[in-house]
């Protein structure tokens, strides 16, 4: 079992929730930020990204319930109202799927001898390790 306390793995899923429904967020304003034929080419990317972290929100909020907790949300975020080309959105995407990469690598050691959650966070960085190679191979010219 996880050295972590009860609250503490509340507190580290809660964590790992806010950076899924912030890049939702994100995922949604980037999908109406991209103009023209751009919108044609990643369009479909940006709302497939959009619908696959909720769903990654969900279960983390289902694993937070599972806890005896209710999930806690707390996210700062402010994005422009600026049109963006295909690629800048993608570089956007990037960066913020590689933010999500790492929180699960970071929380994976944290919660080291919980099995069951060790091995859900194992899924969530093969998801995200294969977004961002996803990403990076559309940014290859």
């Amino acid at each position: 079992m996880t050295s972590l306390s009860k609250a503490d793995l509340v507190q580290e899923l809660n964590r790992l929730f806010a950076e899924e429904v912030e890049a939702a967020l994100r995922y949604l304003h980037l999908s109406h930020a991209v103009r023209g034929i751009n919108h044609l080419l990643v369009g479909p990317l940006l709302k497939r990204g959009f619908q696959e972290t909720i769903e990654h929100a969900e279960v983390i909020a289902h694993k937070i319930r599972e806890l005896g907790a209710v999930p806690r949300l707390d996210v700062n975020l402010s994005l422009q109202p600026q049109a963006l080309d295909a690629k800048e959105v993608l570089e956007l995407a990037l960066t913020f799927e590689e933010a999500a990469l790492e929180a699960y690598q970071d929380t994976l050691r944290r919660v080291e001898g919980d099995i069951p959650l060790e091995e859900f966070i194992r899924s969530q960085i093969v998801v995200e390790s294969e977004h961002v190679a996803e990403l990076k191979q559309l940014l290859v010219e």
